[in-house]
């Protein structure tokens, strides 16, 4: 009605509007014949320039740097760069100021024949460093040459002056290998260094030219996800050394900042007689004497990776041997005073005849190769743990395994009860153990007779006198062992079946504990189908980092599925507490910690960051504490994720984490208990605010757990409504998973 009654006013309107003019003008009666055509009017103005298809560099989110050539004049030596400045849409950035770009250029010159050095990279651009003059590699910003835009997103720079100006750099060789790169600051995040070698002379890149590329970006990325430093510009490990070679000394400490210098020994830190410190910008030490490398530093090919296409000189490692790439690890070593062996050493001219790759003058066993070798993880390639079958999986029956444990080159099967690798009983050299967890849910192992929350555990060797597995009739090489505690009335679903542990094996007459891959199998308890746990991890991600994940003195090795069996939500250190004098007591106190693998692995490797360490009692009631910083992102959750599987989960079906087992630690029901996504959270988010919102949003860090261990809480957790894939504010978004190049 109200729409009519509007309507029907417009036209009252316009009819009253008509009449008025109407009445001014009165009536002139019908149309009367066109009238002559008038003259023609001025000419329509021009259309607008027409676009280069640039937009403004500062409307970059990221920017794609391309050199696509340098020239160096002959009789200037004056470098001359063309370069083009792109974003993700390809189109072309424009109005770059000056003072926002800068440019490093270095000379490669190879070793003297014979001389047992490094090639060396060399800066025609230097600065002072604590006042001594041209101490360090640096670059030249665009202000200082001739900067031009060409308004298309190309651009040209022309150095300040010649090559051989330069008052500290290398007497220019246009013969010589050539490196450019660029930095750009004060605007978007850049997606590369634009990385250009060539050779002069001949203007460009050539197929023969000399190299020296020993390390990938994804090699480093691998452990850092994003390899960026000095306030993010620098993200290319092909750019760094051009400024690390070694003519650069940071004369504040003393230290060289080479990168072979500088990255081995950076990697060492722990390991240093004599420790290594650089001061940097601002007058901030770095002091890294406590870096601790998460795998066996003697894997050089962690770094150095001489299959990869990328990196063709990464055998340098073996082929080159000197005094200065050694040394940067054997700090020990006075070499010019009889320190190596008895030996001085004045230049690098021998270090091949024992080092070498085909040295013998001091046995093979000195070449480098041979010294880094990793004799454990060699032994380890002959054992492999085999889960036969399982019977007896109903309640009330004692479960029985059938195992064996084979080497994988040959077929062959040990003999668990007389080879020695299963019968050093010494100092527990050798061990295996059979487990079973349940459910595969969320393990519990309630009623499992090994509190708080831990698996049926069965030793199949004859040590200590233990009741040793039973040889299996017809079937050779294979062992049962038999639980001695029921299957439980608790235990419903799916059943874990494990094997870990290590059998003995003597390198350079030392017993060694052989770390061996565990194994898992999933079986059905009164017969019902089998149902994995969920996968939320991918070992090779943690191999990424770790190389070989072995921990618990090698006897759990690489199989994340199975330490989840034992670090499940209902497990605490309980049974390491409360040992009067022992140094967990003494140390950490009595209170439990969690092992809950969801919570315990966040906390280890953001404990540095979030500046709360992470104590937890382990064997024979020894402390731990971890407080170490992650190499990586935290916020990179598939550094160590499967894609998908970070988002907040379903409170009602995933367990919330033990924080207290209470007075009975057999029982979950008087457990003080963390709600399973308000766990994992608040592992890094750490502070009061971020607990207050998890509180606000349904978080109960003071819950309870039924006699099933399901949660008792006076709210429901809702994290999912806003962090939810898709949510306004997806776990996935807010991390920046997806800018993670490596993922």
């Amino acid at each position: 009605m109200l729409a009519t009654l509007r309507s029907s006013a417009k036209l009252a309107l316009i009819l009253f509007a008509a009449s008025m003019l109407f009445a001014c003008s009165g009536d002139d009666g019908s149309a009367g014949p066109a009238g002559p055509a008038g003259p023609p009017g001025p000419p329509s103005p021009p259309p607008p320039p027409s676009s280069s298809g640039g937009v403004p560099v500062d409307s970059a989110t990221k920017i794609n740097v391309e050199i696509t050539g340098v020239s160096v004049a002959s009789g200037t030596d004056q470098p001359v760069v063309q370069l083009q400045l792109t974003n993700d849409l390809t189109q072309g950035l424009t109005g770059l100021p000056a003072g926002d770009i800068r440019f490093m250029l270095s000379q490669l010159s190879p070793a003297a024949p014979g001389s047992g050095e490094s090639s060396e990279w060399q800066s025609y651009v230097t600065r002072a460093s604590n006042g001594v003059p041209d101490a360090q590699a640096t670059t030249e910003t665009a202000s200082a040459g001739t900067f031009v835009d060409n308004g298309d997103g190309t651009y040209q720079y022309t150095f300040a002056q010649a090559l051989d100006d330069y008052p500290a750099g290398p007497v220019f060789d246009a013969n010589k290998s050539h490196r450019l790169g660029i930095e750009i600051r004060g605007q978007a995040p850049i997606s590369s260094n634009g990385i250009f070698d060539f050779v002069p002379a001949v203007g460009g890149p050539t197929m023969d030219m000399f190299t020296r590329n020993v390390v990938d970006n994804d090699t480093c990325n691998a452990c850092h996800d994003v390899f960026d430093f000095h306030g993010g510009p620098r993200v290319d490990i092909t750019y760094c050394v051009t400024c690390h070679n070694p003519s650069s000394i940071d004369e504040d400490s003393g230290s060289s900042v080479d990168m072979k210098v500088m990255i081995h020994k950076i990697h060492y830190g722990v390991n240093l007689t004599n420790g290594y410190s650089v001061i940097g910008f601002g007058n901030t030490v770095h002091d890294y004497s406590g870096i601790e490398f998460p795998q066996d530093v003697r894997n050089c090919q962690t770094c150095h990776n001489d299959s990869d296409t990328n990196t063709p000189d990464a055998s340098n490692y073996f082929e080159v041997a000197n005094r200065e790439a050694c040394g940067t690890c054997h700090d020990d070593i006075d070499w010019e005073n009889n320190g190596h062996n008895g030996v001085s050493f004045f230049d690098d001219t021998l270090c091949l005849d024992c080092h070498g790759p085909t040295a013998t003058t001091a046995g093979i066993e000195q070449r480098v190769k041979e010294a880094h070798r990793l004799p454990v993880q060699e032994a380890s390639e002959n054992f492999q743990f085999n889960i036969i079958a399982v019977s007896n999986m109903a309640v009330g029956q004692m479960p029985s395994v059938d195992i064996s444990v084979t080497n994988p080159n040959t077929g062959d099967a040990y003999d668990l009860l007389m080879d020695s690798e299963f019968t050093t009983c010494a100092g527990g050299a050798s061990r295996l153990a059979v487990g079973i967890a349940w459910n595969t849910d969320d393990y519990t192992n309630t009623d499992s007779g090994s509190d708080p929350a831990q698996p049926i555990s069965m030793n199949p060797l004859a040590c200590f006198g233990n009741p040793p597995a039973t040889p299996v009739a017809g079937s050779p090489g294979v062992f049962r062992v038999t639980s001695t505690t029921a299957v439980p009335a608790s235990a419903v679903g799916t059943a874990a079946v494990t094997i870990d542990g290590h059998p003995a094996v003597v390198i350079d007459s030392v017993v060694n504990r052989i770390p061996v891959t565990n194994v898992i199998e999933y079986v059905g308890i009164d017969g019902a189908t089998a149902a994995n746990r969920r996968a939320v991890v991918d070992i090779q991600k943690c191999d990424d980092c770790h190389k070989a994940l072995s921990l618990h003195g090698n006897n759990r090795t690489d199989n994340p599925e199975v330490c989840v069996t034992c670090h499940n939500p209902n497990a605490t250190d309980a049974r390491q507490r409360g040992v009067a004098m022992s140094a967990c007591d003494d140390q950490l106190g009595a209170n439990d910690t969690t092992i809950d693998m969801k919570v315990m692995i966040h906390a280890i490797h953001a404990a540095g960051y979030a500046n709360t360490p992470y104590e937890v009692c382990g064997f024979n009631n020894s402390a731990h504490s971890y407080d170490f910083v992650y190499p990586g992102r935290l916020q990179n959750c598939e550094g160590c994720h499967l894609a998908g599987t970070y988002y907040p989960v379903d409170p009602a079906e995933v367990l919330g984490t033990t924080v207290d087992t209470g007075i009975d630690v057999s029982l979950p029901d008087d457990d003080v208990v963390v709600s399973p996504n308000t766990a994992v959270c608040s592992a890094c988010h750490v502070s009061a605010l971020a607990a207050e919102h998890m509180s606000q949003n349904g978080g109960d860090f003071a819950a309870g757990k039924a006699a099933d261990s399901s949660l008792v809480s006076s709210g429901v957790e809702t994290c999912g409504i806003c962090h939810g894939p898709g949510r306004a504010s997806d776990v996935k978004e807010i991390h920046g998973v997806g800018e993670f190049q490596f993922n």
